[in-house]
């Protein structure tokens, strides 16, 4: 049911204890696919010699480019109808997580199926060591911060549909990926805390410029291709917000095209309405 892809790259210390958290899974409809960077500390063999304790395990090491990437060739693998990206520092919270989620799995309409994380160290979320993050994540939510990715169950065929995780963004291509497919349909939020976050990955060390100004555009033109559902007409503003983060950041012609776009959505808007008001006269 579930393909867990597991990104390594000399994470022998803390992969143990990730492996042992799947290994402990009542629910046994799962498979775990390694996908190490050429680690030179151990990891593959460490992924091994924890394998005959998984349902189905898979190792694969081979230099790649960069954590998204190594998912992305996880993926390519996978052969289950959902996919979990867990990181090597990080748990299923409990032996019954999977057990808890399947039910929801099985009869899921939504291609993303998301639960909550406990997170487990200091992070920048808000939220205190062993606290809770972060509840349901509609649109108007997501398009100002992103879901851990640890939470969240992908139909395996919603990246042949959307593509894999773009390896220009070094740090939020998940982020970026979650918000292309919340512009294509719903995603299903679980009362469910899915995993423990370690909080020490990229997205907590590094800031990913490329992503500062390539995702306001992308929801800008999502926007714009989208004018005409009313659905989204809430949520235009984050245009403005996100004109003034590319201001600050010197970005004045990013910041130009987002101004442009809401004035121009703005005026479709009005003539929607006026059209509307002309045929009910």
């Amino acid at each position: 049911m579930v393909s867990i892809i597991v990104p390594t790259f000399n994470s022998r210390t803390t992969l143990g204890a990730a492996l042992d958290s799947l290994a402990a899974q009542r629910e046994r409809s799962f498979e775990v696919i390694v996908s190490d960077g050429a680690s030179t500390d151990g990891t593959p063999e460490l992924a091994r010699e924890n394998a005959p304790a998984l349902p189905a395990c898979t190792v694969l090491s081979r230099p790649d480019r960069g954590v998204y990437d190594a998912i992305n060739l996880g993926i390519a693998c996978a052969a289950g109808q959902w996919v979990l990206v867990l990181g090597s520092d990080d748990r299923l919270h409990g032996p019954g997580t999977l057990q808890q989620m399947a039910p929801w799995l099985r009869r899921a309409a939504a291609d993303v199926v998301y639960g909550d994380v406990r997170v487990m160290g200091p992070s920048r979320l808000g939220v205190a060591p062993g606290g809770r993050h972060a509840g349901e994540m509609p649109l108007h939510r997501l398009l100002r911060g992103n879901i851990c990715q640890q939470a969240i169950f992908y139909r395996r065929n919603l990246f042949d549909r959307l593509g894999g995780f773009d390896l220009a963004y070094p740090v939020m291509a998940d982020w970026d990926f979650n918000l292309r497919a919340a512009f294509r349909g719903p995603m299903q939020w679980v009362d469910v805390v899915v995993a423990d976050y370690a909080a020490t990955g990229l997205s907590a060390q590094r800031r990913d410029l490329a992503a500062m100004r390539g995702i306001p555009e992308m929801v800008r033109r999502e926007f714009v291709r989208r004018a005409n559902d009313t659905t989204l007409w809430p949520h235009q503003r984050v245009l403005l917000r996100q004109a003034d983060t590319l201001r600050r950041l010197g970005h004045w012609g990013d910041a130009s095209r987002q101004l442009l776009s809401f004035a121009g959505l703005l005026w479709q808007r009005a003539a929607a309405h006026g059209l509307r008001w002309f045929r009910r006269g």
